[in-house]
């Protein structure tokens, strides 16, 4: 089933196009892999999926219908976004999981939510203890793996990544990479530089180049 459409999208500032009458199928359980040099656009193809730029022609689809401005909110409620932004707030790293688990929309999932926290914090190695840090005291590769783990607890299936295992170890960098793209029920469009991908599995390639 396609979930999400690029059809002859158009998006340039000033003079420079990023995308350029783009079209582009997005199936369900699809693995994608968005690669290319910094600065070429990659990140503006998921803000625009997001509802945050705006394409100057064409149409996105979500689920075969039009993303439009009353349907973002929709789409933004059915995929998880996990940015390459350390700064992801202060405070007990406990706080940050009970903060996303008790918004009124995640009220649903948070008992079973609460119950899987162990067992990420442990595949992620993250120490239980760390539930009782500081955030501001965490390095970047362990704010970057909290952010996956709070991204996980939602129990969405499809996820934009951008740049999500940049300050991991190339052990965890693996492991990371190969969580998201070796199961067959998560569509994901996965922004990155390195050129690590599991083998045996059919991921895709979308590749920015100057227009």
């Amino acid at each position: 089933m396609c979930l999400i459409e690029f059809q002859h999208v158009t998006k340039k500032f000033s003079e420079q196009f990023v995308l350029n009458n783009f079209s582009f199928k997005i199936n369900e359980g699809d693995k994608v892999q968005i690669s290319g040099r910094s600065g070429l656009g990659k990140t503006t193809l998921f803000r625009l999926l997001l509802g945050f730029e705006k394409a100057d022609s064409g149409n996105i689809l979500f689920n075969n219908n039009n993303l439009e401005d009353k349907s973002f909110w929709e789409f933004r409620k059915s995929v998880v976004y996990i940015s390459q932004d350390l700064n992801i707030g202060y405070g007990k790293v406990r706080n940050f999981f009970t903060e996303t688990l008790f918004l009124k929309s995640n009220l649903h999932i948070k008992s079973k939510a609460l119950a899987m926290l162990d067992n990420y914090l442990d595949f992620f190695e993250i120490p239980v203890s760390f539930l009782d840090k500081n955030i501001e005291e965490l390095s970047g590769g362990e704010k970057q793996r909290i952010a996956i783990i709070n991204a996980l607890l939602l129990e969405r299936k499809i996820f934009l990544l951008d740049e999500i295992s940049s300050s991991l170890d190339n052990s965890l960098k693996i492991k990371t990479i190969d969580f998201f793209l070796t199961k067959p029920d998560f569509t994901v469009l996965y922004i990155s530089h390195d050129k690590y991908l599991p083998k045996g599995f059919d991921i895709r390639t979308i590749k920015f180049d100057v227009l």
